[in-house]
């Protein structure tokens, strides 16, 4: 087959990839916009019904995640409980740091202390930390949640936020809501990880964050009463589940959540690609130098964050996207010069692919199919690139660089 045919058949398949990842992307719910009607309110202890989700404005408009926890103590025991760990390495978040459910950066304060309520208008070690993390105090973006009690609705800012986990890795993020009159303290956990081609954080799941603070009291019975109550919550991620929990005053217990990783597909991957490379030195050196730029990059952002956490984050994550955007392309130019063609095409495939998936497995997270299918789609025009290179077609060569430039441009204008 041609070879330009074939080209033309791959930038066909980018440019589809890149409008799937679009469409396919979005990594929360959007709600519907409405009031807050009495049935979406449930019942808790105390004198103050709760609306299960969290909200970028004092409107059901801006619903986000939906409440997964609901601790019946207030937001002062509940905080004490998870920071008690002696071993935590607890630090203020900068405002640098700041994000919401969608991995937008927020605006810095908005003029609402975090513990102040809002009336309705209508009623150490860097591979450590990675792998296991800390709990730390987090400054997100403003949220909000909804109480009704007896003499009408009121909208409350956050009382306290924590994170467990490191900014440009993968963490656990704690927003925490004390209703009114102190009986009950709503929480909404989720998983989220730094994606290097968004420059953002994406919301990976609200279930297993859910899941694993969960067994964190169930392991200690002596200290807290855990439950599970069905409750039909719809929207915001939410699987219907509410988990319940008692503290029992006083006892301080470990917050810290440990990660669950799983890596045998991707060392799977490693051995498929070392024994289909022996052919092939120039290409197998090729692949496996784009995998490890690639997987250490996040290693780097994260030794530099914890070495120097007075460092904004994106002053740190600056200069290692000039690696992927500028340096891989390097890479497969100079290492795509005396390939073949094919060779080189798959070479880059498989490296960066096997990066893709190593940097996945690393954090730990559910992907959600649009970035998947944006991640293919830039694996072929780099590809495309390598055959340009590798058999002196500039033409091609040109439309590999394009597609590369597309394959960028659209995470960081939002559009995926």
């Amino acid at each position: 087959m041609d070879r330009k045919t074939v080209a033309v058949a791959l930038l066909l398949v980018v440019g589809a990839g890149l409008i799937l990842s679009g469409l396919l992307g979005g990594t929360a719910e959007r709600p519907e916009p409405g009031e807050v009607p009495q049935e979406s309110l449930i019942e808790v202890e105390g004198d103050y019904e709760l609306w299960p989700y969290t909200s970028r404005s004092r409107s059901v408009y801006g619903q986000t995640l939906a409440i997964n926890v609901v601790f019946q103590n207030d937001a002062e025991t509940v905080e004490r409980t998870l920071t008690a760990d002696p071993d935590a390495d607890w630090r203020e978040t900068a405002a640098a740091e700041e994000t919401d459910e969608f991995g937008d950066r927020t605006g810095g304060d908005n003029g609402t202390a975090l513990t102040e309520p809002v009336d309705d208008e209508n009623g150490t070690d860097p591979v450590r930390d990675l792998v296991e993390g800390n709990w730390e105090s987090a400054s997100g973006s403003e949220r909000y949640s909804y109480f009704r009690g007896s003499d009408g609705g009121v909208w409350k800012a956050v009382t306290f936020e924590i994170h467990d986990g490191t900014y440009l890795g993968t963490r656990d993020h704690i927003r925490a809501y004390e209703s009114p009159d102190g009986e009950y303290t709503a929480v909404q956990i989720h998983g989220e990880y730094y994606d290097w081609f968004r420059l953002r954080h994406t919301v990976s799941d609200i279930d297993d964050p859910a899941a694993r603070l969960e067994d964190e009291f169930i392991d200690n019975p002596t200290a807290a009463e855990v439950s599970r109550e069905y409750r039909g919550i719809e929207g915001g991620w939410s699987d219907g589940w509410l988990s319940v929990i008692e503290v029992a005053v006083l006892l301080p217990m470990a917050g810290a959540l440990l990660r669950r990783r799983t890596r045998e597909a991707t060392w799977e991957a490693v051995r498929r690609l070392r024994r289909e490379g022996c052919r092939h030195g120039a290409a197998l050196a090729l692949a496996v130098t784009l995998a490890a730029v690639f997987v250490s990059i996040r290693y780097v952002g994260v030794a530099v964050e914890t070495a120097y956490p007075a460092l904004p984050p994106k002053a740190i994550a600056a200069p290692l996207y000039l690696v992927i955007a500028v340096g891989l392309p390097t890479l497969v130019v100079v290492g795509s010069e005396r390939a073949d063609p094919t060779v080189a095409f798959l070479g880059v495939v498989l490296g960066l692919g096997t990066g893709f998936l190593l940097d996945f497995a690393a954090v730990g997270v559910a992907v959600p199919p649009g970035l998947i299918v944006h991640r293919v789609a830039v694996l072929v025009a780099l590809g495309l690139v390598a055959v340009g290179r590798a058999a002196e077609d500039r033409p091609v060569l040109a439309a590999g660089v394009v597609a590369w430039i597309v394959g960028l441009s659209l995470p960081l204008a939002d559009v995926i």
